[in-house]
């Protein structure tokens, strides 16, 4: 349970997103959700996803809705930020490693169409037994 301290703007979602090199991108693989963790760099109003070397199915990242989340949160306060985007993905342009790979990578650009984030507190919780 967490709750809300505010939402951010969109710079500083953008401004959060330089701050941090892993994320998360959900995708869909064969009509099911997959999230994988992921490097990524900012690079304008778009972000380059490195996939490593899975080899997704180019129907599943090019061209495709994703989306992509970061986020990060203090252990010891609780206190964290979440920054979310969503919009269509395309394979990077194609290299001397062939379409959508850079250095033997799977790379793909998401220029989102929604960006989105807040900060909030973690809540305690205790399982239920």
């Amino acid at each position: 349970m967490e709750r809300s301290d505010g939402d951010l703007s969109p710079d500083e979602c953008w401004e959060l997103l330089g701050t941090a090199g892993v994320g998360r991108v959900a995708l869909s693989i064969r009509a099911l959700p997959l999230i994988l963790p992921v490097r990524y760099v900012v690079d304008d109003a778009s972000v380059a996803i490195s996939l490593g070397r899975l080899g997704m199915p180019t129907v599943s990242v090019h061209d495709a809705v994703v989306a992509f989340a970061v986020d990060r949160i203090d252990e010891l306060t609780s206190t964290g930020w979440m920054v979310q985007l969503q919009g269509r993905a395309l394979l990077a342009p194609s290299s001397s490693d062939g379409p959508g790979q850079v250095d033997g990578s799977q790379v793909i650009r998401l220029v989102p169409g929604t960006v989105s984030g807040r900060r909030f507190t973690l809540l305690p919780f205790e399982p239920v037994r």
